[in-house]
């Protein structure tokens, strides 16, 4: 593994690490904090962009990085390739990391009040029979039941939290909501569904291509 592609899968995973390591708030009127789900859920975006833009299959194959042809391939197909390229080295490693997030399984429970806003309401991209918000939860009530979840489910569970992701950066969602218990007990399980994707790809990097992880006192320094 050359150097340059060591140093961006490091940098990306800065940006996972403090996601999923570390906890995030905002200061109340009183001088306190509270949990912010919204920052974890963007930062976790961020370090899942990064790897969606990235052909990994051409890049392992050539040893540097090559990036997904923008113009060709629309970003379900790229999130697509990228949960393709999990799966296939490791069918299991998304699984076993979001139960690591949610070691009671309570992902559809918690979801399944979502909000079926225009971005949620569209057509699945992977199953065009259904919704992005139907998709999804069937997909989460096979994770919450203890049922094998393939790559097709993988994709329905990310294809709805990027639909999230798009009510929050182009303003769907006003920020009075960010506020809401039930949005914010939501948005923390849609990031468990992207921080499970990044750890999943970082662990088959890890085991199948020779990357180090970084230690904590490293992504420590980085932040």
């Amino acid at each position: 593994m050359n150097q340059r592609l060591r140093e961006y899968l490091q940098s990306v995973e800065i940006s996972h690490r403090f996601a999923k390591d570390f906890k995030h708030g905002i200061e109340t009127s009183l001088g306190e904090w509270d949990m912010f789900e919204p920052t974890r859920f963007i930062y976790a975006f961020f370090a899942f962009n990064m790897l969606y833009s990235i052909d990994w299959e051409s890049t392992v194959d050539n040893g540097r990085l090559i990036y997904q042809n923008n113009r060709d391939n629309k970003a379900y197909n790229q999130m697509d390739s990228l949960i393709q390229f999990i799966h296939s080295s490791n069918p299991e490693a998304f699984t076993d990391a979001l139960i690591t997030l949610d070691e009671e399984k309570v992902l559809f429970n918690i979801t399944s009040s979502l909000d079926r806003d225009y971005n949620s309401s569209k057509p699945s991209d992977g199953n065009k029979k259904m919704s992005k918000a139907d998709a999804f939860l069937e997909a989460a009530k096979k994770f919450t039941q203890g049922e094998t979840m393939d790559t097709s489910d993988h994709i329905d569970l990310i294809e709805m939290t990027y639909a999230v992701r798009n009510n929050l950066f182009h303003g769907e969602k006003k920020a009075g909501r960010m506020k809401e218990k039930g949005h914010r007990n939501r948005l923390y399980h849609y990031g468990n569904v992207l921080l499970a994707t990044n750890e999943s790809f970082f662990n088959v990097m890890e085991i199948e291509f020779g990357y180090r992880r970084m230690e904590e006192h490293e992504v420590g320094d980085n932040i």
